[in-house]
Parts: C-alpha cells; sequence; structure tokens
C-alpha cells in the first residue's frame, strides 16, 4: 500500500506588523488539512497569504477588474467541475491553490462582528479553502450548503 505524501499547507504573512501567532498558524493549518482530506485532495498543496488591504485591491483590480479591496480572494489551480481522487504518483503533489486574506478587511470585520481579529482570519480561509474544494455561493442553494461547511470546519479547526 502506498503511503501518501504529508500535505503542503503553507502559510505566509506578508505584514510584519502583525505577526501570526502559533494558536492560529495551527488552526489555520488544521482548517486546511480537514478540507483537503475531506475533498479528496489529501496529496494537495495550498498557500494561506495573509496581507493588508493594499496588496488585495491589487489582486482584486487584476483578477476580477474590480478596484477595491476586498476580505478573501481564492485563486484555485484545478479543472473546473474536477471531482474525485487525484491519482498522483506518491512523491507528486497536486497543487490546489492559493486563498490571499486581508488582515486590514478582517480586523475592520471582526470589531463589526464582535469577535477577534484571529476568528475572523479564521473564517476567511475557511471560506476561501471552500471555494479552492469547488464550493460556490452564486444562489441560495449554494449559500447556505457553503455556509454550513463553513460553520462545521470553523468548530473543527477551532478545537484544535
Amino acid at each position: 500500500m502506498k503511503e501518501t505524501p504529508p500535505d503542503e499547507i503553507s502559510i505566509f504573512s506578508l505584514d510584519e506588523k502583525r505577526p501570526l501567532s502559533e494558536q492560529l498558524r495551527a488552526r489555520l493549518h488544521c482548517a486546511a488539512r480537514l478540507i483537503l482530506q475531506e475533498h479528496n485532495l489529501e496529496q494537495g498543496e495550498v498557500n494561506i497569504v495573509l496581507a493588508g488591504n493594499r496588496c488585495l485591491q491589487q489582486l482584486n483590480r487584476q483578477y476580477r477588474g474590480k478596484d477595491t479591496p476586498t476580505d478573501v480572494l481564492s485563486f484555485s489551480m484545478i479543472e473546473a467541475g474536477r471531482t474525485g481522487r487525484f491519482a498522483l504518483p506518491a512523491e507528486e503533489q497536486l497543487v490546489v491553490g492559493d486563498v490571499y486574506i486581508s488582515l486590514d478587511k478582517a480586523e475592520e470585520q471582526a470589531q463589526e462582528a464582535g469577535h477577534s481579529a484571529h476568528r475572523e482570519i479564521l473564517i476567511l480561509v475557511v471560506h476561501g479553502l471552500l471555494h479552492l474544494a469547488g464550493y460556490d455561493h452564486g444562489n441560495r442553494h449554494d449559500y447556505e450548503r457553503m455556509r454550513k461547511q463553513e460553520a462545521e470546519y470553523l468548530r473543527l479547526a477551532e478545537q484544535a
């Protein structure tokens, strides 16, 4: 029986003024690992990038044609509609994609919601990872399905 390689989950902060705590880093890693496993992406490589509004605005303008900062952007490297297990040699990994989070927006939204910035960052990362796994929220049914999944992964990651 072939052993799958460990997941490759990288977490980067581009903002030196707001260092990432080890507890938050562990929760982000846990959420990513759970979502990858649940969606048959165990061999998946994901990058989680925490940045400021300026970076997210630049990406939003470049890739979505919207010249405003946003809270989360997901860039999937998986072919749309692709499901099932990915048959890769044990030494290879599937590049799933990147999730970018605006720390500025996370802080604003946390204050509005009455919880910590760390919790908001975790919420946004779970949301972005679910987009990488193929979820969308273009209609009410998909929105409710995605929100239910977000709540479950958030609960599991916060227990880590």
